[in-house]
């Protein structure tokens, strides 16, 4: 299970296009399980096969952690934040995001 702290919210990104946001950790907290999360949440997307979650290396005391998830022929770009606790896949389609949202809303538990 991901377990989200509220509802997920598709909204503008900054940098363009649309970003889904999970707000899955508590301010600051950086023992907050999120590659394992983003691990599920590729699992869930695509049940085989191919799927390719690229993250970098993990470092003590990372804050911004970006990276991609592909799976079938989408991607989906990735940005994890310790400092505020939040993930967000982001692409050019709010509507792709909608899907991805109802796969994922199974996977959901809310704390």
């Amino acid at each position: 299970m991901i377990e989200v702290h509220s509802p997920l919210e598709i909204e503008p990104d900054p940098r363009g296009g649309w970003q889904l946001v999970f707000w899955v950790g508590d301010v600051g907290d950086y023992k907050t399980p999120f590659r394992t999360m983003l691990a599920e949440i590729a699992r869930a997307l695509c049940q085989h096969p191919p799927r390719d979650l690229q993250l970098p290396a993990h470092e003590e005391w990372e804050d911004f952690v970006e990276g991609t998830l592909r799976f079938g022929s989408t991607t989906l770009s990735i940005y994890y934040e310790h400092s505020l606790g939040y993930l967000a896949l982001m692409t050019e389609s709010a509507d792709v995001l909608g899907e991805v949202a109802a796969r994922l809303q199974p996977s959901l538990s809310k704390v």
